[in-house]
């Protein structure tokens, strides 16, 4: 018989470390460093969405009641992570973005390296452009301490959302948002990663 007491829900999330606040994270990129972009490799997200994981199976067709058991076939990674960025006066963000966009697929106006009209496309090998990009959402304690991370792997952005700019609204600030995909990811429970 479960025992929902005041006392024992509070042991319980005192043996936990309390709760994980969710405004409490920081973003960070590595291998990037190609994209035109200053060293510094933390960026400050506005929020960060990560999609959900599944795994897809497949029937063992066994004897029995119905198709029998399922069994699991490979793991599936659902909407990416979506983050929203706010834009900073200098553009960096949208800089950034823009930058890791052409080094990945240019068109002929704007291809990396200056390819001109002459240049249809510039893609660089995988290995180059994805392979070695990662990205850490780090979830972060009242201090700043890092409680636990993902990192995710074969790290690139697929999509960005409109930019809104609008008369209306006198103070609000514009923001970047962008949907990034990757391969997999690890989780690492504390700050020893």
């Amino acid at each position: 018989m479960a025992n929902n007491s005041i006392v024992n829900i509070k042991d319980y999330f005192s043996r936990h470390n309390g709760l994980q606040r969710s405004n409490r994270y920081k973003v960070k990129f590595g291998g990037i460093d190609y994209f035109g972009i200053d060293g510094n490799n933390e960026y400050q997200a506005r929020s960060a969405v990560i999609g959900s994981r599944a795994i897809d199976c497949v029937s063992d067709n066994l004897t029995g009641y119905g198709t029998g058991r399922v069994i699991p076939r490979y793991q599936k990674f659902v909407g990416g992570v979506f983050l929203v960025f706010p834009v900073t006066n200098d553009s960096h963000i949208l800089t950034l973005f823009n930058n890791w966009f052409n080094r990945l697929h240019s068109g002929s106006r704007s291809a990396y390296g200056g390819g001109g009209l002459g240049v249809r496309y510039i893609t660089d090998f995988y290995d180059d452009a994805v392979f070695n990009v990662t990205m850490d959402v780090e979830l972060l304690d009242p201090n700043g301490g890092v409680n636990s991370t993902f990192r995710f792997y074969e790290v690139m952005p697929i999509e960005t959302m409109p930019i809104e700019l609008n008369m209306m609204e006198n103070n609000a600030y514009s923001v970047y948002q962008v949907l990034i995909n990757y391969k997999e990811f690890t989780f690492y429970p504390s700050a020893t990663n």
